[in-house]
């Protein structure tokens, strides 16, 4: 999952690093997926799911700016729109045009800025639980969501244990003061918004 790979990546190779690789040994590792921990945990749920209010509340915005120019597209378009008046509601649409434009490029910085606090908060909860496991099952390397890119078959079953393991042991800790109390999400990462303002047509 893209939101979360670099803080992902950083806490599998901390693991990896922590544990001695034995000389003449098969290596031993296991899969760390953080899609998976999203939709399995409580605590990691509770956290993802201020991404996905944010994507959505500024995905609201973003239709209704985009729908308002739609209905103002419709006036200009419409030939019984009175001309001495024309002039003035295509000064009008290009204004709200500008805004939209606007609002579409702090809405992504916005969900970059929530992207990024979530990835953190639930790498922070879930790195000591995955280290610790790592040094109990002597792994010498824990791969990440991103391994399956070079996977092309795998035990589903094998792959999720890892995770599901750390999520049972991250719901059984202690309350975290990052959690939040919400649903788990359906899906582990929600669109981005994206603009839905048309263009003027002249």
């Amino acid at each position: 999952m893209r939101l979360l790979a670099p803080a992902v990546a950083a806490l599998c190779l901390s693991a990896a690093l922590s544990t001695p690789i034995v000389a003449q040994e098969a290596p031993r590792f296991a899969f760390f997926s953080i899609n998976q921990l999203v939709r399995s945990s409580k605590k990691a749920g509770a956290i993802f799911s201020e991404l996905e209010i944010t994507g959505k509340n500024l995905q609201e915005k973003l239709q209704a700016k985009g729908q308002e120019l739609q209905t103002m597209q419709q006036q200009l378009n419409s030939p019984s729109l009175d001309p001495d008046k024309k002039e003035a509601l295509a000064k009008k649409f290009r204004d709200i045009e500008f805004e939209a434009k606007k609002m579409q490029e702090d809405s992504q910085q916005e969900y970059q800025r929530v992207e990024k606090k979530v990835g953190e908060a639930i790498t922070k909860l879930a790195a000591p639980i995955v280290e610790a496991m790592a040094k109990e099952q002597k792994l010498n390397i824990v791969l990440s969501d991103q391994a399956l890119q070079i996977l092309s078959w795998g035990d589903e079953v094998w792959l999720k244990a890892f995770t599901a393991e750390v999520s049972k042991r991250l719901d059984a800790s202690e309350p975290a003061a990052a959690a939040k109390p919400a649903a788990a999400p359906a899906a582990a990462k929600p669109a981005a918004p994206k603009a839905a303002a048309p263009a003027p047509k002249k």
